[in-house]
């Protein structure tokens, strides 16, 4: 006699459901990675506003100096990024701005410009601002 737990359906083969892996590891950053950052980000940002005036063209001079701003907005928010992977993200938009800045400047697009140069440190106030508030992260 078997009872209804003894016996369970043989037809089907025993498998088991592994979650899938769908993003790398997460890495933490530590306040010393984020502190060395923020050092590094506003050396740079400082050599290149220095720089300003030794080019010639108006357009290449406004580059140097809004490459210098996007540096200093990296700066700002490193030491409140996270992980590797906002840093990550954080690098990507910089890259962006860089890119921008460069046909706005270049192309003597002024309105792009200056929206930039409100925005970029705007994001960048938005890191440690939303940490301190409520735990929110910009670059996720």
């Amino acid at each position: 006699m078997t009872t209804p737990f003894a016996r369970a359906n043989t037809s089907a083969p025993a498998t088991t459901s592994v979650p899938v892996k769908t993003s790398a590891p997460v890495r933490d950053l530590t306040k010393a990675i984020g502190g060395g950052l923020f050092v590094l980000f506003w050396a740079v940002a400082i050599v290149l506003w220095v720089l300003v005036g030794q080019f010639e063209d108006p357009g290449l001079r406004g580059f140097v100096a809004d490459a210098g701003l996007v540096f200093a907005s990296l700066g700002v928010a490193a030491p409140f990024l996270a992980t590797s992977r906002s840093l990550t993200i954080a690098l990507g938009w910089a890259a962006v701005a860089l890119g921008l800045f460069a046909l706005a400047d270049l192309g003597q697009v002024t309105v792009i410009v200056y929206l930039l140069r409100m925005f970029v440190p705007l994001v960048a106030l938005l890191a440690p601002v939303n940490k301190f508030v409520n735990g929110y992260r910009v670059f996720v």
